[in-house]
């Protein structure tokens, strides 16, 4: 049976509705933008060969092309940012804490980075994330604390929900170890790593 134009244009509704829902992950944070920008393109290629069917002769092939391909759910988990290790940095001594995960980033990458967020923590200046692309599907996440800097490795670049756990980790770290951190000697194998279930989750996805 041909597919007719009431189809199309029901087809092109849905895929309208999904890219509003995509608008709106991505305000809120739920989605990176490398994963916004893969997943909009699926939909305007999508949206371009429904309005190429409607002015077709063979409306069929068309339809079937642009309903084709790899899911929208496949195409976000394949730029989905993964968390494949950190490192932790005590602001006190400059020195690092721990390594956890695979984690395999030079410390010349890190230094400039580490070094603003020391001289804005030294004048008593908020200090915000920073995110960095450093290679192809390669990224970090800066994170200052109170007591410690954590740096994040992501396979893909990480949302801003994905940053925010991190954060919250972060501060779970700082308040678990609080004790430690204000003797000023920290034994780091006597620390408490709640980053651990992000780190080892993501590896496992």
């Amino acid at each position: 049976m041909a597919t007719d134009s009431s189809k199309i244009r029901a087809f092109k509704a849905q895929v309208q509705q999904k890219i509003q829902g995509l608008l709106s992950e991505f305000a809120e944070g739920k989605i990176s933008r490398e994963q916004f920008h893969a997943v909009y393109e699926r939909y305007t290629s999508q949206l371009a060969m429904a309005d190429m069917a409607l002015r077709s002769s063979m409306p069929d092939a068309i339809m079937s092309l642009a309903q084709d391909g790899l899911s929208t759910i496949t195409v976000k988990e394949q730029h989905m940012g993964k968390a494949m290790g950190m490192v932790i940095y005590s602001h006190r001594t400059g020195t690092l804490l721990e390594t956890l995960g695979d984690f395999d980033v030079p410390p010349a990458k890190l230094a400039p980075v580490l070094n603003d967020f020391t001289m804005l923590l030294e004048s008593g200046k908020l200090v915000e994330r920073e995110v960095r692309m450093i290679g192809p599907r390669r990224w970090l996440l800066f994170a200052a604390g109170r007591f410690t800097t954590v740096v994040t490795l992501f396979q893909n670049e990480p949302s801003d929900q994905q940053a925010r756990e991190i954060e919250r980790l972060h501060h779970d770290f700082e308040e678990a170890n609080r004790a430690f951190f204000a003797r000023g000697q920290v034994d780091a194998s006597k620390l408490a790593y709640p980053f651990l279930v992000f780190v080892q989750r993501k590896i496992r996805q």
